[in-house]
């Protein structure tokens, strides 16, 4: 997915995106994220997420290194499985945010449009990362 410099702190940067709950301002399209299991984050926590009326996207976390690494899982209706890797490293005043995605499981139907996929995939990941940005740095 890329890399992305936040003119912030480790420990803000981490705090935003180890809450999957803010994760959906980020998104490239209209979604909610809501935590099914309370308290603070931890691996194992889960959250369901998805569009008013469509069937739910199922999250968990798998990995939380405080102000290192955060990982999650995203397991959705129409078989598709999403592993999610963000690490973070201080980088001058900031913090260098290095996001990755890798495609688990994908419906055989959907196979040919991996071309399509790939095309398209890194347009919806710089918006994403532009409104991460925005979000964490406060503008």
């Amino acid at each position: 997915m890329g890399k992305i410099t936040v003119n912030a702190p480790v420990e803000t940067v981490f705090e935003a995106v180890s809450d999957l709950t803010r994760h959906a301002d980020w998104a490239a399209h209209a979604v909610y994220i809501t935590a099914e299991t309370e308290g603070p984050v931890e691996v194992g926590h889960t959250y369901s997420s998805g569009k008013p009326g469509s069937k739910l996207d199922r999250l968990r976390v798998t990995e939380l290194e405080p102000n290192d690494r955060f990982g999650f899982q995203v397991v959705m209706p129409n078989g598709w499985e999403l592993d999610w890797a963000i690490s973070l490293r201080a980088k001058g005043e900031g913090t260098e945010v290095d996001r990755k995605v890798k495609v688990t499981r994908m419906p055989v139907y959907m196979k040919p449009a991996l071309l399509a996929i790939a095309m398209v995939g890194p347009i919806f990941e710089r918006k994403m990362a532009k409104k991460m940005k925005a979000d964490i740095e406060g503008d």
